[in-house]
């Protein structure tokens, strides 16, 4: 038997070894490299028993050969989409097949002219030193994510490619040196390609693991320190006196349940990763900072007296005012508490800072969503989501109007709150529809539409304003239910929200839109007229005219 022979049935023992160790993985690890690679392999062995066991029928029979080149181009260019793949190089299966379909043809235009064997081995070589000269160059690109084994094997590469191509195309050397050298960094490069496989899994596996130990301790939404690991340091500081005086802060926010209930809970937690940020940066870096609840932060401070840690918590209040976020105050209540000897419980510390915050909370709470209310109605003019000009001339129509019903003050403050915030819940609808100047879609009109319930959740959130909550959740109601969001319909609409339907109707049809002109006086009252019965109330729409035709009149 030749030597080249019997060194083909030596790379086929090592392939073989090769291919089950590709099986034994795909088995546990269901990689679709893997399974490329695999095939690529199998291939690659296919040809060499051709050439090891049926030398002759591959120099003899023109066809056999032919089908051999192709089938080893066709390895090889498996063999590099599963390691590009691997590498996570963004290079898809069909710029594979298109080349792939590419080479084939021009191999079938070769042939066609009678090239000679020869000439097609070449050109097949040519195709395939190609290919592991670009892997071996992105290889080598990959080496600062992979390492110092990605660039052994890069550098394989492009040495399998120039050994080739120095001593078979330049020096022409039918020696088997160079043979036995190409077929050494094949299989080197195989089986390297195993180990910076397994050398990555190895790494996820390390990488999920310090996931792992960073959650233990730590939250996962703000990156602070979690409950877990505020009760283990109490624990170690209860008795360790060389700390003492030992200050604790207990925070809660104010207005974060307000917040998820308007603007949904992502809102909720961008709020919670401020004010974490906020802390942090108040503080100094021997505290031990930790999210110790939903809405709740506990700082301990070693070392500390009470007076350092009131300072420090009023630096945070006053970072708070200063980062307003859409001109929304963040806010929250804090309470402090210190261990000054050894005899002192430092859980009894924890429980009287946590006292300390309720009573503070109690009153800081409640002025914070009265305060996030107010803004929002601001931000609502300043966005000209609603003109002030707008506000205030319903304003005034809705005071004539309550005398001429004669109306209580209570129910005038009522109505004047109400048309102050009916419109408020367009500040969770995108400003894209909210400030479109030509007529919204049906999906536009949809989202619009859920301004009136974002409204009602504002209103019943601030507290402060949770009387008018229906007022303006029922403001689009039709009088013969044709309306939204419920499809109320007669005396089952509040009062004032039928009120504030015919004065919103009124000054948007005597004022220019962007999308249609103003009516005359007598043109929007002949149209409230029209729909008396249908759209508004057909007890008040008798009264409001009377009351405007009089007060042009005058």
């Amino acid at each position: 038997m030749q030597t080249s022979a019997l060194l083909l049935i030596a790379s086929l023992g090592a392939i073989s070894v090769l291919l089950m160790l590709y099986i034994y993985i795909f088995i546990f690890d269901h990689k679709l490299f893997l399974g490329l690679l695999f095939i690529g392999w199998t291939i690659i062995a296919f040809n060499y028993c051709l050439d090891a066991f049926f030398p002759n029928l591959l120099r003899q029979n023109h066809l056999v050969l032919f089908l051999s080149l192709i089938l080893y181009f066709y390895a090889n260019l498996l063999i590099s989409c599963g390691t590009l793949l691997f590498l996570k190089i963004k290079a898809s299966l069909s710029l594979f097949l298109k080349l792939g379909i590419i080479w084939l043809l021009i191999f079938i235009f070769f042939s066609s002219l009678n090239w000679s064997d020869l000439q097609m081995i070449k050109y097949t070589f040519l195709a395939v030193i190609a290919l592991s000269f670009c892997v071996g160059t992105v290889m080598i690109k990959s080496a600062k994510r992979f390492g110092g084994l990605a660039l052994f094997l890069g550098l394989l590469n492009i040495a399998w490619a120039c050994n080739i191509v120095l001593f078979s195309f330049i020096l022409g050397m039918p020696k088997m040196a160079p043979y036995i050298v190409s077929q050494i960094i094949l299989l080197l490069n195989a089986i390297g390609l195993i180990l910076l496989f397994l050398k990555e899994q190895k790494d996820q596996i390390e990488r999920r693991q310090a996931q792992i130990n960073y959650l233990s301790f730590h939250d996962g939404l703000t990156g602070l320190y979690n409950k877990t690991y505020f009760d283990k340091k109490m624990q170690e500081l209860a008795n360790n006196n060389g700390c003492l005086p030992v200050s604790l802060l207990i925070g809660d926010m104010n207005g974060l349940k307000f917040v998820n209930d308007v603007f949904g809970h992502q809102e909720g937690d961008n709020w919670l990763k401020r004010m974490a940020h906020i802390i942090q940066q108040s503080c100094r870096q021997k505290d031990i900072i930790a999210r110790w609840g939903g809405d709740e932060f506990a700082i301990i401070m070693p070392n500390t007296d009470k007076e350092t840690a009131l300072d420090i918590g009023h630096k945070i209040n006053t970072a708070c005012k200063s980062n307003q976020e859409k001109d929304i105050l963040l806010s929250i209540s804090l309470g402090v508490a210190t261990k000054t000897d050894s005899e002192t419980d430092l859980s009894k510390v924890l429980k009287e800072a946590e006292e300390l915050m309720y009573e503070i909370k109690l009153i800081e709470g409640k002025k914070a969503r009265w305060i996030i209310a107010e803004i929002l109605g601001k931000l609502l003019q300043k966005k000209d989501y609603e003109t002030k000009e707008h506000i205030e001339r319903l304003v005034s129509l809705g005071k004539d109007f309550a005398a001429i019903l004669n109306f209580s003050k209570e129910n005038l403050n009522n109505l004047i709150q109400a048309i102050n915030l009916h419109d408020i819940g367009k500040i969770g609808i995108p400003e894209d529809i909210v400030l479109k100047e030509s007529h919204l879609n049906e999906s536009e009109w949809f989202a619009m539409k859920r301004h009136v319930e974002i409204g009602y959740r504002i209103a019943h959130a601030s507290g402060e304003y949770a009387h008018i909550a229906d007022i303006i959740l029922y403001h689009h109601e039709w009088w013969n239910g044709q309306g939204y969001p419920q499809g109320l319909k007669d005396e089952e609409i509040p009062l004032l929200s039928r009120i504030i339907s015919v004065l919103h109707a009124f000054d948007v049809m005597t004022h220019e839109q962007p999308y249609k002109s103003a009516m005359t006086l007598k043109e929007a009252l002949h149209e409230i007229y029209l729909k008396a019965g249908t759209q508004f109330d057909p007890t008040l729409v008798p009264a409001f005219i009377k009351m405007m035709s009089n007060k042009s009149l005058g």
